[in-house]
């Protein structure tokens, strides 16, 4: 009679715990995968301005111009510098960070097989909010991840 009472209390433990886990399980599925739309060109293309005084411009034709950013190396070993140049954009998204675009760019005054290239994400597509005028939208590039990184916002469009 104990080891059926035992066996009994035992299975009801590992039920409720079963129950618990199950239960979690989909309120974070239902809740947590709160994903925002996905990026388009209309969410990327036009003005963006640094906050540091440095300027992107990102044009429907994929063309992309970065223009008095400070702060910025292309290559390990380079001094930092205010860095200009052109490239090219296309929308991606890395695994582990915001939604964003990769861009390329050849410094002014270098060969194009010496380019630089990063991650430009921006944090919240505008679509979100009530209004859905891109106001709650910044963006930072990757590798500026530090505190220097500079915050961009895009020039009102229209």
């Amino acid at each position: 009679m104990r080891d059926h009472n035992l066996a009994r209390t035992v299975t009801i433990v590992l039920g409720v715990l079963f129950g618990l886990l199950l239960l979690s399980a989909l309120a974070f599925g239902l809740l947590g995968d709160r994903s925002s739309p996905p990026l388009t060109e209309a969410d990327v293309i036009g003005t963006w301005q640094g906050d540091r005084g440095a300027r992107l411009e990102v044009t429907p034709d994929g063309r992309a111009r970065l223009s008095d950013a400070s702060g910025w190396k292309c290559a390990r070993g380079e001094k930092l510098g205010v860095f200009t140049g052109d490239g090219r954009w296309t929308i991606g998204h890395l695994p582990d960070e915001e939604p964003g675009i990769r861009v390329e760019f050849s410094p002014e005054g270098t060969p194009a097989v010496q380019g630089c290239n990063d991650w430009f994400l921006l944090h919240g597509t505008g679509r979100e909010g009530a209004a859905g005028d891109g106001g709650e939208v910044w963006a930072t590039f990757l590798s500026r991840h530090d505190s220097a990184a500079e915050r961009f916002r895009r020039a009102p469009t229209g």
